[in-house]
Order: structure tokens, then C-alpha cells, then sequence
């Protein structure tokens, strides 16, 4: 299988939905040893072609972990907070997670932090098959000190819908497999271009196994047979403009709606950012206006606010 067929987590946007094959070499600067030897790692990776990227291109790319391992995908918001999808804390306490952040590296490299709190949305619902507002946010126990791997993307504003012009770029952690995430497989991050795929156009595609809800939004990659794949929820879709490197946070996969990630790809279903955008403030700024609050308040729930 050629590599880039292997890719499970890479899209982008572009208006004209071409695709530019032109090889485009980067240098990456690597974490520093901390876990493992990395002299095995490339200095040079190809990313067109193979989906391995930098983490300095995507410094908001964080690893939620379950026991140690890999979960789910997340974006850094703010100094201490993760924004990832709901459906990920389903029957799991705080205490069995953590975040790794500022890493190329899957399992090891960056800072792994503990966390303090779980704020799912107040309205999503786990007796829901495909509930609506799969969004939380998690506090980690300390305010991350940014860098050039490290850093905080924007939030799409209220209610705004992903602009036509531009490239959006999935960014995560997943399985290149199907089923289930494997020790030493996919050790390092990879990307998606997508493309906007209209709602009635996904309803058809995925028939009447799904019912898409008012904040989903439909995301393909530009490249067949490229799809989200287990751990892949919780990964963001952030909208490049091509004017600076900074990018926009619009969604959060949830889902592909195939287990044959990388043979029959779907495309991915994802929560839409900016209609829990208001949510997203009110946390963001409590905890702001709580400074001299003791970070960790002695309790394992995850909590609805």
C-alpha cells in the first residue's frame, strides 16, 4: 500500500478543490529527548504525499490520553484549556486522563500534563446516538508556557461559516489502520486537507444511518481514500487563509462513519465551533476572572457548564 493511501488523518479546503502534487520539504525542529531515542526520526519529511507534517506548523495539536495512551485529538485554546469532542469522557473520570502537547511524536516528546477539570457541553447527551453540542473542554493543571511548538489557535466566531477561500487542515494522532490504535504504529502527527461537503449531499451519502444534526458539518479529504480512523475524534479542522500562518478553529471530528478508514473513507462529521462559540466564551473567561481560584477542587466528575 503506497504511504500516502495509509494516511488516516489529513484534509484541508481549498475553493477550487484542486490538489497541488509539487513536493514541499520542511525542516522540523524535534522535541528534545525525553522518553525514547530519536535517531530513528527524519529530519526532512515530504508532506504532500506522506500527511507527516511539523508541530510547529500546528502547535495547537494536542494528544487527550486514557491511562497513558492515546484517545483522542484536541486543540489548545488558551494557556490551560483543550478543546476536544464530549464523546470522548463518556464513562471516564477525570482522573484517567491527561494531555500531551508540543509533540510530533504520538507516545512520546513534549509536555504530558495532568488534568483538573472536564467541561462537557451543558446540552450534549449521551442517550443521543449522534447527539448534538459533542464538545468539552478540558482544564489542565497548569497555564502552558507557549513556544514555537506550543501555541494556542483562534475560535471561529459565533454562528460564522467556514469561508469558501483558503485551506482547512485536520490535524491528529489517529490509526493509518482500521479498528483500534496500535502500540508503535503511527508514532507521528499527520494531516488532512478537506473540503466542504454540503449537508444534503451528506445525508445522502450516509443514508439512514446517520442523522446529521444542526451544528455538524461534513469534511472530505481532497486525496481518496483518506479518513478519520480511531482516535481521530476530538482532532481539529482549523481554516488557513493563506495570508499568515495562523490558523481558525471551526470544528471537531467526531466521526467517519466507516471502519475501513483508509479503503472506503467517508466523509468525516464534524462539530461546528462556532455555534457553541458562546459556551466556549463563558468558560474560557471564568476561568480567566478566577486566578486566585484553587485549580483543582478535590472532585473526579466531569461537569456539565
Amino acid at each position: 500500500m503506497d504511504m500516502w493511501r495509509t494516511v488516516c488523518l489529513f484534509f484541508i479546503i481549498n475553493s477550487t478543490g484542486g490538489f497541488t502534487t509539487k513536493k514541499a520539504e520542511l525542516e522540523c525542529e524535534f522535541p528534545p529527548k525525553l522518553e525514547e531515542d530519536l535517531t530513528h526520526a527524519r529530519r526532512k519529511r515530504l508532506t504532500t504525499e506522506t500527511g507527516l507534517v511539523c508541530i510547529e506548523d500546528y502547535p495547537y495539536t494536542a494528544s487527550v490520553r486514557l491511562h497513558g495512551k492515546h484517545w483522542c485529538g484536541g486543540a489548545i485554546v488558551a494557556g490551560q484549556w483543550v478543546l476536544t469532542a464530549a464523546q470522548c469522557f463518556d464513562y471516564v473520570s477525570r482522573e484517567e486522563v491527561t494531555v500531551r502537547v508540543g509533540s510530533v511524536f504520538r507516545d512520546f516528546g513534549g509536555k504530558i500534563l495532568s488534568v483538573v477539570d472536564i467541561r462537557r457541553h451543558p446540552d450534549y447527551r449521551t442517550d443521543q446516538y449522534y447527539p448534538e453540542h459533542n464538545l468539552a473542554l478540558v482544564k489542565l493543571n497548569t497555564v502552558i508556557i507557549f513556544n514555537n511548538r506550543i501555541q494556542a489557535v483562534s475560535l471561529a466566531e459565533n454562528n460564522v461559516a467556514l469561508a469558501g477561500a483558503g485551506e482547512t487542515v485536520v490535524t491528529g494522532f489517529g490509526s493509518v489502520l482500521t479498528g483500534q490504535i496500535r502500540e508503535g504504529e503511527n508514532q507521528e502527527l499527520r494531516r488532512m486537507i478537506v473540503r466542504m461537503i454540503p449537508q444534503s449531499s451528506c445525508r445522502v451519502l450516509y443514508g439512514n444511518d446517520y442523522q446529521l444534526q444542526h451544528d455538524h458539518m461534513c469534511l472530505q479529504s481532497i486525496v481518496n481514500g483518506v479518513a478519520l480512523c480511531a482516535g481521530d475524534t476530538g482532532d481539529p479542522a482549523v481554516f488557513f487563509d493563506g495570508v499568515s500562518r495562523a490558523g481558525t478553529l471551526y470544528g471537531i471530528a467526531l466521526f467517519s462513519g466507516t471502519e475501513e478508514c483508509s479503503l472506503k473513507s467517508k466523509p468525516g462529521v464534524f462539530a461546528k465551533v462556532s455555534f457553541s462559540r458562546t459556551w466556549i466564551d463563558q468558560i474560557l473567561t471564568k476561568s480567566e476572572n478566577n486566578e486566585n481560584e484553587s485549580v483543582d477542587s478535590g472532585e473526579n466528575a466531569i461537569t456539565r457548564m
